[in-house]
Parts: structure tokens; C-alpha cells; sequence
């Protein structure tokens, strides 16, 4: 059972109570060369105050600096450019080939196919889809972005203010003609 504010005794009243009785112990002198000495209770609200400011405030820290992990593991980046690989300011973004935001701000680079319709839960596709006549195999790619660090997804912001996140992914389609064509896809999905 957790002790609550209101159950921590008065040291003052408690004082009161044991001289009306004739047994005051009297007040510690400890402290008694600073100017001013708080009560008990005052100083555990203090402290608790203190600890739950720092506590919540190592949560906050923590949150904004990792960067997102999305199915499978895949680690996201944390930067919405690619300067790293790019230093002269990025790279340009590519309009969307496909999926809901083909006629929208540019937003995700590279890639033979990008759009939201290679996207899963926001992040590539995994696994085997069907589409119309051709079995569609995605596999979602970590690749580099200038540093030895592999990463599977950007942030990229258009400049209506939106983030998007551009996940990388390789597709291969089977039928219809195709043998086994593999392509750089990417999946765009707002963050």
C-alpha cells in the first residue's frame, strides 16, 4: 500500500500533542544555522516534485532522440535529409509513380516505384501479394545513406509542412509475362 501525502504526519502538530502531554522532544538543531528550515512534509513534496520533473523529463529526451523502428526490426532514420550522402543540401525529391499521392508535393527519392501503394502499416511491404494476374514478392532493404549505417526509412517533410516517411524495399513480380523482374520500390505513408 503506498504511502499518500495526507498519511505523512504534521511534524508541528505532532510537536503540540507530545508538550500538551509534557513529553516534547524538542526540535533537532541540526539545521538550526540556515535561515530558514522547511517542515518534513514540505521537503518530501519538494523532493517528490523534483524526481518525477527529472523523471519525466529523461522520458522526453530519450522519445525525441531515437529514431523509429518499424516491422522486422527495420531501423528508421531520424533526419529528414540525406546531407551525410548529399552534402550540398540533400537530394531532390521524385513525384510519385503510383498511389494517393501521385499528384501531391514530391516527397521520397529513388526507386523505379514510389508511392503509398507499396506500403504496409506505414512502413514497405513484406510478403506475397496478388495484383490482378502477377504475384508481387516485397522485401524491405536497409541501405545506406552516406554513413556506415544502415537505415530502411526516411523522413521527408513537402512544403506544405506534411512528413512523410519514404521506406525502401525491393519487388519482384512473377506472371503476366514477368519472370522474376525485381525492382528498387519505395513506400510513401504519412508520419
Amino acid at each position: 500500500m503506498a504511502l499518500t501525502f495526507d498519511q505523512i504526519p504534521d511534524h508541528e502538530v505532532q510537536d503540540r500533542e507530545l508538550q500538551n502531554r509534557g513529553a516534547a522532544p524538542g526540535r533537532a538543531t541540526a539545521l538550526r544555522d540556515l535561515g530558514s528550515t522547511g517542515r518534513r512534509r514540505t521537503v518530501l513534496k519538494a523532493i517528490t516534485l523534483g524526481a518525477l520533473t527529472i523523471g519525466s523529463s529523461a522520458l522526453l529526451l530519450g522519445r525525441r532522440a531515437r529514431a523509429e523502428t518499424g516491422p522486422n526490426a527495420l531501423r528508421g532514420w531520424d533526419r529528414n535529409d540525406c546531407r551525410d550522402a548529399y552534402p550540398a543540401g540533400g537530394y531532390p525529391e521524385d513525384a510519385d509513380t503510383s498511389g494517393q499521392y501521385v499528384n501531391t508535393y514530391a516527397a521520397c527519392y529513388g526507386g523505379s516505384w514510389r508511392g503509398s501503394d507499396f506500403c504496409a502499416g506505414g512502413w514497405h511491404k513484406y510478403g506475397t501479394t496478388t495484383e490482378g494476374d502477377l504475384q508481387v514478392d516485397h522485401m524491405p532493404v536497409s541501405t545506406a545513406c552516406g554513413t556506415t549505417t544502415t537505415k530502411n526509412a526516411w523522413r521527408w517533410t513537402t512544403p506544405d509542412g506534411k512528413v512523410f516517411r519514404c521506406s525502401d524495399g525491393f519487388s519482384t513480380y512473377w506472371g503476366a509475362g514477368q519472370s522474376g523482374n525485381t525492382y528498387l520500390t519505395i513506400c510513401r505513408a504519412p508520419v
